[in-house]
């Protein structure tokens, strides 16, 4: 029922079939492959998909998407305007990539400054880190093509220590930018304001910059490690064309 190769819990996995199931998207984007275990279920529903990541991690490719290879910043708006050019409209991402605070606005914004993102679900993972949850906020959140945001979607589903980093979790934006895809009230949900995705103790916000501290050095490192464990599947993806 459930992958085990995937880096999202069974609640997590759940929630996104769900949403695959019900939208039936024919475009998808997903930025952050990793080893593909979430891009397996996403093809499954999706008729051509997209993905992006630094550098490969893949073992076997799919028949139905296209991997693309370098920073998401500067690959994912080079796609999204040949879609726009065409004529093309993108139903659904999942934007699990970089997840620094200032990787996920860029990713996030990115994606909503798109004239190719005008009616579509976004689902966010890791939403219960602080610096990816301020990164989506970073992005603006507050445009007229967002009918509905909630960071709280799926909460994370275990307690972690005080001075670790919080993670898992699934956000939701809902893109509708003509006003004839959600049918319901129109609204940004009051835990987008949320430094995490549920209640934490006093202690936990106390030490809150001993976890920033932790954060910024982790991801002066991540990137280095990222390039040498991708080599063992970059035979499979070649590098997006600057």
């Amino acid at each position: 029922m459930f992958a085990d190769d995937c880096e999202m819990a069974y609640g997590e996995q759940a929630a996104l079939v769900g949403v695959l199931a019900q939208l039936q998207p024919v475009l998808a984007l997903e930025i952050g492959t990793y080893e593909g275990g979430s891009l397996a279920l996403i093809a499954k529903f999706v008729q051509q998909v997209h993905t992006f990541d630094l550098v490969s991690h893949v073992k076997k490719p799919l028949p139905n998407v296209t991997y693309h290879l370098g920073d998401s910043r500067r690959t994912v708006p080079a796609l999204l305007s040949g879609f726009a050019a065409a004529g093309q409209s993108v139903d659904f991402v999942l934007i699990d990539g970089d997840h620094s605070r200032k990787g996920v606005a860029a990713d996030v914004a990115n994606l909503l400054d798109s004239p190719a993102v005008t009616r579509a679900v976004v689902l966010l993972h890791d939403v219960a880190n602080e610096g990816v949850r301020a990164g989506i906020r970073d992005a603006g959140l507050n445009r007229p093509k967002i009918a509905y945001a909630n960071l709280s979607f799926v909460p994370p589903w275990e307690h972690t220590p005080v001075l670790r980093e919080v993670w898992g979790g699934l956000g939701i934006l809902v893109i509708d930018e003509d006003g004839d895809f959600w049918p319901r009230e129109r609204r940004i949900d009051t835990n987008v304001a949320w430094p995490t995705a549920v209640s934490r103790s006093p202690l936990w916000h106390a030490v809150r910059p001993v976890r920033v501290a932790k954060r910024i050095a982790s991801y002066k490192v991540r990137p280095l490690v990222r390039q040498v464990r991708g080599s063992r599947g970059a035979s499979l993806t070649q590098p997006d064309e600057d």
